[in-house]
C-alpha cells in the first residue's frame, strides 16, 4: 500500500474543501439561505453490489460509505468494501477467484443551489486495493509439448490505484432516509502484480483494464443537520 499517496490525495481534498468553504462564506449574498459549516454526517451502503452477491453472481464490489456535509455543497468520503470474484474463461478454462478489500476516498461537489433535499453531485475518487488471488487450470495442456499438466497458484498478491470521475443525483425518502445514483468513468493508475500474469479482477474497480464504467445505487443514512431544514437570513 503506497500511504505517502494517500494521505498526499487525502490532504489535497481537504485543503480544497477548505478553501472553497471559506471563498463560499465571503461571497454569500445577504438574502441567500443561512448554511452551516458543518451539516452532518451520513453513511450509506451500495444496494447493487450486495444484491448481486445474493443472486450469486460472478463478480460484485459490496461497499459502504462514510461522509461529512459542509455547507450542503463540499462533501468529502471514505468508501470501504470487499471486492468478491469468481470465474472460469469459457475458452481456457482458467479459474480466478479473490475475494479482498479496498478504499476510495474522494468529494462529492452539490451543484444544487436550493437547498430542499435533492442534490445534483460532481464526484472524484481515488481508490485503492492490495489484494490476493488464486489462477488455475485443472485440464491446461502444455502449447509447446502437448502435455496436460493442471496447476494452481494460490495466493498470488498485487495492488491496484485507479481514479475516478462521474456524475450522482440524490434525493430524500423520509426524514433521515436518503436515495442515490452515481455514473463514474474509471481509468486504471497503476497495477503491480507477479510476472506469472495479471488477475482478471481489481477489487473496487472491476474488470482489469486500463479504463471501464461503473455505478452505484446508495441507500444513505443522513445523521446530524437536515440540508432541507435551513432558514432565509433574516426570516428565522
Amino acid at each position: 500500500m503506497e500511504r505517502p499517496i494517500i494521505w498526499k490525495f487525502t490532504c489535497f481534498l481537504i485543503l480544497i474543501s477548505l478553501a472553497s468553504t471559506s471563498l463560499q462564506a465571503q461571497n454569500k449574498p445577504k438574502d441567500e439561505e443561512k448554511v452551516p459549516l458543518f451539516c452532518g454526517v451520513a453513511v450509506s451502503a451500495d444496494v447493487v453490489g450486495f444484491a448481486m452477491k445474493a443472486v450469486g453472481a460472478k463478480f460484485a464490489n459490496m461497499e459502504v460509505g462514510a461522509r461529512v456535509n459542509l455547507l450542503d455543497k463540499f462533501f468529502p468520503i471514505a468508501e470501504l468494501g470487499i471486492g468478491d470474484c469468481s470465474r472460469e474463461g469459457a475458452e481456457t478454462g482458467n479459474t480466478f477467484n479473490t475475494t479482498s478489500p479496498y478504499m476510495r476516498f474522494g468529494l462529492d461537489y452539490n451543484f444544487n443551489k436550493k437547498h430542499n433535499g435533492n442534490r445534483i453531485f460532481g464526484l472524484v475518487r481515488y481508490g485503492f486495493s492490495n489484494f490476493k488471488y488464486d489462477v488455475g487450470n485443472e485440464a491446461f495442456t502444455d502449447p509447446v509439448y502437448g502435455i496436460s499438466q493442471p496447476f494452481k497458484m494460490e495466493s498470488q498478491k498485487a495492488t491496484g490505484h485507479w481514479v475516478e470521475i462521474g456524475a450522482a443525483v440524490e434525493t430524500k425518502l423520509w426524514h433521515f432516509i436518503r436515495m442515490g445514483w452515481s455514473v463514474r468513468y474509471k481509468f486504471r493508475a497503476a497495477l503491480s502484480c507477479p510476472d506469472e500474469g495479471e488477475p482478471y479482477f481489481i477489487p473496487g474497480f472491476g474488470k482489469n483494464d486500463t479504463n471501464g464504467f461503473g455505478g452505484t445505487v446508495n441507500l444513505i443514512f443522513d445523521v446530524g443537520n437536515g440540508s432541507f431544514n435551513f432558514k432565509k437570513k433574516g426570516k428565522s
